[in-house]
């Protein structure tokens, strides 16, 4: 099995940061946005150099910092009574948060969930190998097994598959999902395949590799196990 993940940050003995810790009840509910994008500038400061979207050091992230931080991202990716529920809100709120910290090296694009499954194999692959995070929106899905991401943004931080075609049927492509704190293995076509209409989707980054400060190999393996 060929196995790839991100190197991605810890608050303390947790992975990445968590929605349930947010002083605001609003956040608490509806906060999955702000606290993606949160995880996502923090990464790309601590891993890919992108300094300026964390105000603070990320390598010595607590707590208390993580809240404040939450709160400063709330004014881009507020809640709200339907939820960010396109991936153009989420799109609009992070761009617009880039722009107001003077980063120009990173850019968005969406592929929406009613693309072809394939398309979304290739696109997390391309993000993975690129050593990007990759936000995910899930509105309504058939599939109580998968209940925690209903009406909800996480992240994507690995993929694995088996053989050597990570799109054949036998490759059984899973992504690593992260939200609230825990990683969790997931089948891709299942995750994508919601039964509903209309979709989430991927929120995919480009980055200008001139504008990397101190970049790092942040995928901890293309690892064949």
């Amino acid at each position: 099995m060929v196995k790839k993940e991100l190197e991605f940050f810890h608050i303390g003995d947790s992975l990445g940061g968590n929605q349930d810790w947010c002083l605001d009840h609003m956040m608490q509910l509806g906060g999955c946005a702000a606290v993606t994008a949160c995880d996502c500038s923090i990464y790309f400061a601590l891993r890919r150099g992108h300094r300026a979207l964390y105000p603070g050091d990320p390598e010595r992230i607590d707590r208390d910092r993580y809240l404040y931080f939450t709160e400063e991202m709330k004014h881009y990716l507020h809640p709200r009574w339907s939820g960010i529920d396109k991936l153009s809100l989420f799109a609009k709120g992070y761009q617009k948060y880039l722009e107001d910290r003077g980063e120009h090296g990173i850019g968005i694009e969406a592929l929406e969930g009613s693309s072809d499954p394939e398309e979304a194999k290739k696109a997390v692959l391309r993000q993975i190998d690129a050593s990007l995070p990759v936000p995910c929106l899930i509105l309504n899905h058939k599939d109580p097994a998968l209940e925690d991401y209903v009406w909800h943004w996480f992240l994507l931080i690995g993929c694995r598959y088996q053989g050597e075609d990570p799109l054949s049927e036998e490759a059984d492509f899973s992504v690593l999902t992260l939200t609230y704190s825990e990683a969790k293995w997931v089948k891709l076509d299942a995750l994508w395949e919601t039964g509903y209409s209309p979709r989430g989707g991927l929120i995919l980054f480009q980055e200008n590799k001139e504008d990397i400060l101190t970049p790092t190999a942040a995928v901890s393996g293309a690892e064949t196990i």
